[in-house]
């Protein structure tokens, strides 16, 4: 039988930093702005400081997005540390997408080479395609 991980989670909110949306497009036979690509919806980059927590597994809710749809077709995430140095830290995570919805997204982080929290300020990199129509 499994364990209740939410009762080893910490829960918390955060908004997304300096979102980014881009239209992805190529190249027209001449020069000027690229051109939209048909079926593929737009691209956000983002990013989430999640910050340290004192338990094993932390459920983040990501507010602060407007994405056109509530199912995204790629939502790729990344822990990374804060600071872009080196710290030594021997941390290993895990992030698992839950929900998605057009304004927000719900994601578990689950330290993988510990059985308690963390302390570095966590940081999570968001690249989000909203939708991909394949022939």
């Amino acid at each position: 039988m499994g364990t209740d991980v939410t009762a080893q989670e910490e829960s918390r909110t955060v908004a997304a930093q300096d979102v980014q949306v881009f239209s992805l497009g190529q190249r027209a036979e001449r020069e000027g702005p690229l051109a939209a690509v048909p079926g593929l919806g737009n691209v956000v980059s983002t990013f989430v400081i999640a910050g340290s927590s004192s338990t094993r597994g932390l459920r983040l809710t990501i507010t602060g997005l407007s994405l056109t749809t509530g199912s995204p077709a790629v939502v790729l995430v990344q822990p990374r540390q804060s600071a872009n140095q080196e710290f030594n830290f021997s941390d290993e995570f895990a992030v698992q997408i839950i929900t998605t919805a057009s304004d927000r997204i719900l994601c578990r982080i689950m330290r993988l080479d510990a059985d308690g929290g963390w302390g570095q300020d966590l940081r999570l990199d968001l690249f989000i395609v909203d939708s991909v129509i394949n022939p």
